[in-house]
């Protein structure tokens, strides 16, 4: 499958097993929205930052329902009716003193099942082909979901690298109208020395190694709805509780 879509960007250790690990260290970087705002993820907020980035026909709000903890989540929405759209947040730029294992998670709301055209991606890891060159960004890895026969949304891993999609060996569905945390760790390596595996509630779904996972030094993780067509307006995913880590989640 071909990617249609590059979003313009303006800007920790590897699992032994299955299971997630229980994570004793502080996180590297964190944001729970309880500014009220999405300062956390500016650009210039600490350890390096990236501004939200909208389409057209999306939106990027701080909502006070539903919420994982706290009194603010973040909602992304987009009208996506032929062409893509997306409501993004980043953090980008392999900010200074990134592990080069590190984890990423992000605690997610569906409000309903939703009728997808293609694929509704949610989390993605993107980079660049020359770190210094920003005219050089590339995808790298998109966690999606896609319409099952049955109707439900399932989860896939797409390499854009090599454009080949990833099927969890039992089919997952998305939950809904619950919050459910998504987790991804990465081994950052240009070789085929790098891994990348996803957990959904701490159960795993997919894990891949042996391939180069990044082009260079320079890494962008971005979480938020991007997709050319869904049928129910608007498609809304609610974001809560981000971390970056050294360490998995307990």
């Amino acid at each position: 499958m071909v990617r249609l879509f590059a979003v313009a960007v303006l800007l920790g250790l590897a699992a032994c097993s299955d299971q997630i690990h229980l994570g004793t260290e502080p996180p590297y970087w964190s944001a729970d929205t309880e500014t009220g705002d999405l300062s956390q993820w500016a650009e210039g907020a600490p350890n390096a930052g990236g501004p939200p980035v909208l389409s057209a026909n999306a939106q990027l709000t701080v909502v006070t329902s539903p919420t994982h903890s706290g009194k603010f989540a973040v909602r992304s929405a987009i009208f996506a009716t032929g062409k893509t759209e997306y409501a993004r947040l980043y953090r980008w730029g392999n900010p200074p003193n990134l592990p080069n294992d590190a984890y990423f998670r992000i605690w997610m709301w569906i409000p309903e099942r939703y009728t997808i055209g293609v694929y509704w991606n949610v989390f993605e890891f993107q980079g660049r082909s020359d770190a210094a060159s920003p005219n050089s960004l590339t995808l790298l890895w998109s966690l999606d979901l896609e319409q099952a026969a049955n109707g439900d949304m399932s989860w896939y891993l797409f390499d854009d690298l090599r454009q080949s999609k990833h099927l969890p060996s039992i089919p997952t569905v998305a939950p809904i109208q619950r919050w459910f945390l998504v987790e991804a760790f990465m081994h950052q390596a240009t070789d085929n020395t790098g891994r990348i595996a996803f957990w959904i509630d701490g159960a795993p779904l997919v894990d891949v190694s042996g391939v180069s996972t990044v082009l260079s030094t320079w890494l962008s993780w971005d979480v938020g709805g991007a997709a050319s067509n869904i049928t129910q307006q608007p498609a809304e995913i609610y974001l809560d509780d981000a971390a970056i880590a050294r360490t998995a989640s307990e």
